[in-house]
């Protein structure tokens, strides 16, 4: 009996619709031309695997960002602080591009996302920045200088 013997075939899903997706990583990167770019790993309800998503610099980026913050829960226009994306919920419709590879098409306004079931599957913990004040160290008081 071989390693291999309980091969058995088994087709690709079809993924095809809208999703209840969350934010599994977030990437600020660079293109292979240069451009600066975000990249943005999202987990599709009940599924194992991941879709990207790819916000780049370049003339639709403002339209693209736009888009993406309506449609993300709990997450404020504009912010661009990547550690708090991660674990937030988004719709998107997904399907296939040419070569068969399962893609955002677009994503869904978050007032949509209550049509959806709720998610299903693993999600990642959800980060908060804390920013620190700046303390008075008390050396300014001291009688000579540092």
């Amino acid at each position: 009996m071989s390693t291999w013997n309980d091969y058995r075939r088994e087709e690709p899903e079809k993924i095809e619709g809208k999703y209840r997706c969350v934010i599994t990583d977030v990437d600020d990167t660079v293109s292979k031309k240069g451009i600066p770019m975000i990249v943005v790993s999202v987990r599709p309800s009940g599924l194992k695997f991941t879709v990207k998503w790819y916000l780049v610099k370049n003339d639709s980026f403002n339209r693209n960002a736009t888009n993406f913050f309506d449609a993300v829960v709990g997450l404020e226009d504009g912010d661009f602080e990547f550690v708090k994306w991660v674990g937030c919920e988004i719709g998107a419709m997904l399907g296939e591009d040419d070569q068969g590879y399962t893609k955002v098409k677009y994503w869904l306004n978050r007032s949509k996302l209550e049509a959806l079931p709720p998610f299903e599957g693993e999600k990642p913990e959800r980060q908060e920045v804390t920013k620190f004040e700046e303390e008075d160290d008390g050396l300014d008081d001291l009688p000579f200088t540092v």
